[in-house]
């Protein structure tokens, strides 16, 4: 039986080769990076199962929000259009504000890791997607979401 695969898509070469290695070197998952959203839809195409039983090999993607050309929220938007295998997706990124909290959550990401992360974090997340917990994984993001929010509607009013 094969490995579960992850895909991390991140434009900065380094950040998702080293995500992908962690990732790997836990020995239980297969991890491929992506240095671009053009880059990550060309791997999910290449991963579709066929002979009917629809799906993506790619299971879980480790996706960047600041990116060139197309970012990782306009790829998450994409994703929930044309792929309806449900693929979780957990947004890393160094950039935390409510509008981006809003688009990610409105895409059912299963968790929001801030950069600079920790291994131990992305493990958790991944290990948390494969026990089935993805359904408890999104609302805990969502409620995350809804605390954030008030809090960048208090830095607005101060």
């Amino acid at each position: 039986m094969s490995k579960p695969l992850i895909m991390v898509v991140d434009d900065e070469k380094r950040v998702a080769d080293n995500i992908a290695k962690i990732l790997h070197e836990t020995g239980r998952y297969e991890a491929i990076a992506a240095y671009s959203a053009k880059e990550a839809l060309e791997n999910l195409s290449k991963n579709k199962v066929m002979l009917g039983l629809g799906g993506n090999r790619v299971r879980l993607i480790i996706l960047d929000i600041k990116m060139p050309d197309m970012d990782g929220l306009q790829f998450l938007e994409k994703l929930r259009q044309d792929y309806n295998e449900g693929i979780g997706v957990a947004m890393l990124t160094a950039y935390e504000d409510g509008e981006k909290w809003e688009k990610a959550t409105d895409g059912f990401v299963v968790d929001y890791i801030k950069k600079p992360f920790e291994p131990a974090d992305l493990i958790a997340t991944a290990d948390n997607f494969f026990a089935g917990k993805e359904a408890e994984m999104t609302i805990k993001t969502f409620e995350k979401h809804i605390e954030k929010r008030d809090s960048f509607g208090s830095k607005k009013e101060g």
